[in-house]
Parts: C-alpha cells; structure tokens; sequence
C-alpha cells in the first residue's frame, strides 16, 4: 500500500482507463438502441474536438478541458440523463488517456473505434441527449 503512494500514477491509470473504456462501451451498446448509440457518438466527437479546440493539444491543456467537462459530466449526472452521462464518461476518459500517453492508446483506441462506427448509422434522431451542451 505504501508503494502506491509515491511515485508514477500513470501506469496504474492508464490500466484503469483501458478496462474502463471498453467496458462502458460494451454496457452502451447492450442498453442503447442505435439511434441513441449514434448521438452518443456525434457527443463524443463534439466534446473531444472542442477540447483541442478551446483548450489546446499540450497536457495542462487538457487538464483544464477535463475539469470542464468534469462539471458538464456532474450537471448530466445531476439530470439522469443515461446516455449523456456515458457519452460525457468517454469523453473524460479519453481526455485522461490523451494526458497519460501511449500506456493508454488502447482506450483511446475503443473509443474513435466506437465513434467510427456509430457515425455511420444513420437514422433520424429521437430526441436523443446532446450530453449537456
């Protein structure tokens, strides 16, 4: 225990964020129908782009976008909104492992793996949740 107080953190994180995103991705895509699957794919998209956007590429760049989205991720909680929450949930991870680095490329990758998949379902939206925005 004591050995886990000092030190790197990154690797244990990176570890915990490439078992998180694939199973919240698995969990998703057994709830949702696929209408709702896609929206949480545009979210993703949207939120991901606009942390390059807004905040920047470099770590302590991403580190403000995450505390931001931290407060997006607790008001979409706060509305029990299921979808938004899960698609705001990949979007913090994917902001985690981007600041972690190459440990976590694998999270990354199921996430712009689930993205790219469900951007090319098409179908009109059912009111489907934007995640807060």
């Amino acid at each position: 225990m004591i050995f886990g107080l000092f030190g790197d953190k990154t690797e244990r994180e990176s570890k915990q964020l490439n078992r998180d995103a694939p199973t919240i991705i698995a969990e998703a895509e057994k709830l949702y129908a696929p209408v709702r699957l896609r929206a949480m794919a545009e979210t993703i998209t949207k939120y991901i782009d606009r942390a390059y956007t807004r905040y920047g590429t470099e770590p302590i760049d991403l580190k403000r976008a995450h505390y931001d989205f931290r407060s997006i991720h607790k008001e979409t909680r706060r509305k029990n909104d299921q979808v938004g929450l899960s698609a705001m949930t990949l979007v913090i991870i994917y902001i985690r492992a981007e600041i972690a680095g190459p440990m976590a490329e694998p999270a990354r990758a199921a996430i712009e793996a689930f993205t790219t998949t469900w951007l090319q379902v098409s179908g009109a939206q059912d009111g489907a949740s934007d995640g807060g925005a």
